[in-house]
C-alpha cells in the first residue's frame, strides 16, 4: 500500500480547509451583502467587522460578493432534492470528521465509501 507523506505545509494547508467553513455563530449570507453594500447600521457594521477580523470564511463570503455583484431580482423558491439535501449536509458537517452519514449515502449509491475513495 502506497502511503503519501504529508509535509508540515500539506499538514497545515489541510487543518487550514477543515477550520474553512460557515458555522452557527456566523451572520447570514443576506446580513453580509447588506453589510458589503453599506446597507446596515452603525452597530451591525461594528458586529460584523469584528466577526470578519476573526472569521476567514466570511471575509471571503463578503471578498465575493464585491467581486461578484448579487443581483436584485427574486429567484422562486425551489424545494432541494432529498438526495441532494442529505449529500449537502453530510458535507457541510461543520467541520467534523464524522463521514458517517456521507459513506451511508456512497453505500446506497453504489457501494462506495470514503475508505475506497
Amino acid at each position: 500500500m502506497n502511503k503519501k507523506i504529508l509535509s508540515n505545509k500539506d499538514s497545515k494547508y489541510s487543518l487550514q480547509m477543515i477550520t474553512f467553513y460557515k458555522s452557527v455563530n456566523c451572520p447570514a449570507s443576506q446580513d453580509l451583502l447588506a453589510f458589503q453594500k453599506g446597507e446596515t447600521s452603525t452597530k451591525e457594521n461594528v458586529q460584523i467587522g469584528q466577526h470578519l477580523e476573526a472569521c476567514e470564511f466570511c471575509a471571503a463570503e463578503v471578498e465575493f460578493y464585491s467581486h461578484f455583484p448579487q443581483n436584485e431580482e427574486l429567484v422562486p423558491s425551489v424545494d432541494i432534492p432529498l438526495p441532494l439535501y442529505q449529500l449537502a449536509e453530510a458535507l457541510l458537517s461543520n467541520g467534523q470528521k464524522k463521514f458517517s452519514l456521507l459513506n451511508q449515502l456512497l453505500n446506497e449509491n453504489e457501494g462506495l465509501s470514503l475508505n475506497k475513495a
